[in-house]
């Protein structure tokens, strides 16, 4: 994921992030399973998930989560700070799936240390909606 970096003295509602694009192999799920201790084998397993009638490997849907932080901390710098992230899932992705990330900014509030800008973000595979999320992000000045 490509991103440039958002600049939150300036920052305007109705601002979008860079979009975002992340295919899931087989490996990328493995290494999510080892992360997170979660070995259920329909995260890796094609034999396991033919016979159970989809299309592939389920991505846990926790990853699109970690998606939205990513495009949050990428565009806000490293010193960003996910304060609050809240998202809801609309459906599945398996693996192969290429997925799309749109952001926006919905508010900024100045404080005298640091800003806080809520983001309305999206996550899409072919055009149909994946998960939505609003995810507060505190950014230093």
């Amino acid at each position: 994921m490509t991103t440039s970096r958002v600049d939150t003295t300036i920052a305007q509602p109705g601002q979008s992030l860079t979009t975002g694009h992340k295919t899931f192999s087989i490996v990328d799920l493995m290494l999510y399973g080892a992360a997170t201790w979660d070995w259920h084998r329909l995260h890796y397993d094609s034999e396991y998930t033919s016979r159970m009638q989809l299309p592939g490997p389920v991505v846990d849907g926790q990853i699109y989560g970690a998606l939205f932080a990513r495009q949050a901390v990428d565009a806000f710098g490293p010193t960003a700070f996910v304060r609050k992230l809240e998202f809801r899932m609309r459906a599945m992705v398996f693996a192969g799936e290429t997925v799309q990330i749109d952001g926006v900014v919905h508010e900024v509030r100045h404080d005298p240390d640091a800003d806080l800008v809520v983001l309305d973000q999206t996550l899409t595979r072919d055009g149909r909606p994946v998960a939505d999320a609003r995810t507060e992000v505190r950014v230093p000045r």
